[in-house]
C-alpha cells in the first residue's frame, strides 16, 4: 500500500527473487489516504487485473499482498458502515471486509481452482494487559492456508514465519535446497519455538515460555497452563535451560549462515 522504499522493502523483495513491485509510486494520487499509502479496498481492487495478467501467461507464479489499513493510523471510509464504535475493532472489520470482497472477486477467475492462498499476519497488537514481557497478543500471529476443496482442519502446534515456506513448498509438492532454519509443520512438528521482538528473545514449548533481555541481561521463566495463561516460575527447570541453549543456538546459527552468504539461493 505504501511507497516501495519503505522500510527497505523494495530492495529486500528484489534480491529475494520478486520481479514485479507495485506500490503507492503506481496509485493514483487521490487514493493515497494517510502516510502508509492506499487503503486496503483499492489495494485489492487494483491487485485483481494484475493477478489475471499474470494468470494468462499460463505459468505457475508467486503473488504477495501487504496489507496495512489494521495499523495506525487507522484510516476508515465513510462508505463502510461496521457493527462496532470503538475504532480499533471496526478497522479489523473493514480490513476484514476487504479481505473477503477480494475473495469472493477472485473465486470468479479462472486461476482460482489452482490456487493456494496464504494468510498470514506480521504481528500481532497488544490488547490488555500484557501478561509477560513479550506479550502474547502481539507475537502470537493466525497462520491459514486455503484452496478451494481442501478439507478443514487445524493443526496446535508451536511455529513462526520461518516455517511458513517450507510449509507452503510441501503442500505443493516442489523440491527445495534447504538453507534455512524452518520445518514443514505438516511432516516435522516442533518441540518449541524460537523468536524474537525488538530487544526481547522468546522461546516456548506447550508447557513453558523463556525470556531474555540482553541488554540487560535478565531472564524471565513462565509455565503455561491447560488454558494458556502464563505463570512467573523463579527456579531454573532443564526445560528451561535447554529453552535457553535452544534460542542461542538458533541465533549463532542464523549469525553463520548469514555471515558466510549460505541463505542465498
Amino acid at each position: 500500500t505504501h511507497e516501495a522504499q519503505y522500510d527497505n522493502m523494495n530492495a529486500f523483495l528484489r534480491t529475494n527473487g520478486y520481479q514485479d513491485i507495485y506500490s503507492e509510486e503506481n496509485y493514483p494520487a487521490e487514493k493515497i489516504v494517510n502516510s502508509f499509502g492506499v487503503p486496503d479496498d483499492y489495494l485489492f481492487e487494483y491487485a485483481l487485473p494484475v493477478i489475471n495478467r499474470q494468470a494468462e501467461q499460463k505459468d505457475p507464479f508467486f503473488a504477495t499482498l501487504l496489507t496495512i489499513s489494521n495499523h495506525p493510523p487507522y484510516i476508515i471510509p465513510d462508505w463502510f458502515k461496521g457493527n462496532s464504535e470503538e475504532k480499533e475493532d471496526r478497522i479489523v472489520e473493514y480490513a476484514d471486509y476487504c479481505l473477503r470482497q477480494f475473495m469472493t472477486e477472485a473465486s470468479q477467475q479462472p486461476w482460482f481452482e489452482n490456487t493456494l492462498f496464504v494468510f498470514l499476519g506480521d504481528h500481532g497488537k497488544m490488547v490488555g494487559n500484557p501478561e509477560s514481557e513479550m506479550p502474547d497478543s502481539y507475537n502470537h500471529v493466525p497462520l491459514m492456508f486455503y484452496a478451494a476443496g481442501m478439507e478443514p482442519s487445524v493443526q496446535g502446534m508451536p511455529g513462526g514465519q520461518i516455517d511458513v515456506a517450507p510449509t507452503l513448498l510441501g503442500m505443493l509438492n516442489m523440491n527445495y535446497r534447504k538453507h534455512h532454519l524452518g520445518v514443514d509443520l505438516l511432516k516435522e512438528e516442533r518441540d518449541c519455538i524460537f523468536y524474537t521482538a525488538d530487544n526481547m528473545i522468546g522461546c516456548r514449548d506447550k508447557e513453558h515460555l523463556y525470556i531474555y533481555a540482553p541488554a540487560d541481561n535478565m531472564e524471565f521463566r513462565y509455565s503455561i497452563d491447560e488454558n494458556g495463561e502464563l505463570n512467573p516460575v523463579q527456579h531454573v527447570t532443564p526445560e528451561f535451560e535447554y529453552l535457553k541453549k535452544y534460542s542461542f543456538s538458533m541465533l549463532q546459527t542464523t549469525e553463520y549462515l548469514v555471515k558466510e552468504q549460505k541463505t542465498i539461493l
